[in-house]
């Protein structure tokens, strides 16, 4: 009884708009009165738990993953990766949609965030494809769907997030992301190429070889970012927390003493803004070890996975179920919140019916930020809409046609799980 009224607390709190962090406090300790009384509750076993599920090597990776993300998001890198990408794809028609795909596979590869990568690129690509008379609405939309592919590509802070509490391997969760994110870029690519056909859009000048060189030659350094992650941690040579500190060290060097775009007292101010946006994670964390805690130990996740296989063992139909629940949770939820939220539950069902969690982290960051640009709290919408000088609700008509391809994605790694599971594999 007790356990069903803390859920029913905690959906009350969400939908009253409380934030979830403190949604989730108070679920938790409605728990805790109701079993124990108001002058019992275990303030030891909150404080325990809490801290319990912070003490971890692999957590130092978030921090400073954020902060590789901050540091070359404003030492001017996008201008140098966009003039690099359009260089190379820039001459096919609705060639700067194209553009604006492939900088944000780079790009990814350096931020892990979808809204980072919205607002830091997405200012570039939406005015050099405004100036280049394409129509705004396509602009913005391309620019959102596209950013989705930042937490996909490792690094990769929802990846790292939801390995810690699976309890999988974050090195070869990270890797598990890279066909994916590169096969959603070419989903999306695709796409664009139906779109330019259709409503003919431009084409621009095929750039010559004098050019791609220039632009290669400006763009090598910021591009090594994402071959040192990824190769440092596909080679074994460090653990992704390891890759994580080296990737901030050498970002911090190219922006502050190469690039020179990034001042000392500049430098201090992304140091507190990392530490401010790591507190609010690690702040959601804490809170959700005691809310998982409760669960686990209230048999929820098992109560829930016998519940679904008494009505189906069917594989993919219980990964359809959850693929509808995520799409669903997305978009009331941040990813954070709701990969905190879901994976205690989900994971335990998946891994009832054969499914494997590596696979599934993947399939479920992916669900997730679809949520980035639905509406009502589609956080890409909000920043794409800042940047773009966009309404809301044109946003809105022009990127949903973006989610088509998407989802097609999860549908097909859903049915050959070896595309997320072969790099994977490849790691002792």
């Amino acid at each position: 009884m007790s356990i069903i009224i803390m859920l029913v607390i905690l959906v009350l709190a969400l939908v009253l708009g409380i934030p979830a962090v403190f949604s989730m406090g108070l679920a938790s300790l409605s728990y805790f009165f109701i079993e124990r009384g108001i002058f019992d509750i275990p303030d030891y076993l909150i404080a325990q738990r809490t801290v319990f599920g912070l003490d971890s090597f692999t957590m130092l990776a978030i921090p400073l993953f954020l902060l590789v993300g901050k540091v070359m998001n404003e030492s001017n890198v996008t201008t140098r990766l966009f003039d690099f990408a359009k260089a190379l794809v820039g001459h096919f028609r609705g060639g700067l949609g194209q553009v604006n795909i492939l900088a944000s596979v780079i790009f990814a590869g350096m931020s892990g965030s979808a809204t980072a990568d919205a607002a830091g690129l997405g200012a570039v690509e939406i005015k050099a494809m405004r100036d280049a008379h394409y129509p705004k609405r396509f602009a913005a939309s391309i620019t959102a769907a596209s950013s989705l592919i930042g937490p996909i590509i490792p690094p990769s802070i929802p990846v790292v997030l939801y390995a810690i509490i699976a309890g999988v391997s974050v090195n070869k969760l990270l890797v598990a992301g890279i066909i994916p994110g590169l096969l959603m870029a070419l989903s999306l690519s695709i796409f664009v190429a139906i779109q330019a056909v259709k409503n003919n859009y431009p084409i621009e000048q095929r750039a010559s070889l004098k050019k791609i060189w220039t632009t290669a030659r400006k763009a090598f350094l910021s591009v090594l970012t994402p071959v040192i992650l990824i190769g440092g941690v596909l080679t074994g040579v460090f653990t992704a927390t390891e890759a994580a500190g080296i990737g901030a060290l050498y970002a911090i060097i190219l922006s502050t003493l190469v690039y020179r775009t990034i001042s000392l007292l500049h430098l201090y101010d992304i140091f507190k803004r990392t530490m401010r946006d790591s507190a609010v994670i690690m702040i959601i964390l804490g809170v959700a070890n005691i809310f998982a805690w409760i669960l686990i130990r209230e048999r929820v996740p098992v109560t829930f996975a016998d519940s679904i296989t008494n009505l189906t063992e069917n594989y993919y139909v219980v990964m359809g179920l959850c693929l509808v629940f995520l799409l669903l949770l997305g978009m009331f939820l941040s990813s954070i919140v709701s990969i905190t939220i879901a994976t205690p539950v989900l994971v335990p069902l998946i891994m009832e019916v054969g499914g494997d969690p590596l696979l599934f982290g993947i399939i479920m960051i992916v669900a997730l930020m679809i949520g980035e640009i639905t509406p009502p709290f589609g956080m890409v919408l909000f920043a794409i809409t800042r940047v773009g000088d966009l309404p809301f609700i044109d946003l809105v008509k022009g990127v949903t046609p973006y989610i088509i391809p998407i989802i097609i994605l999860i549908i097909i790694l859903i049915i050959f799980p070896s595309i997320v599971l072969f790099l994977p594999n490849l790691l002792l």
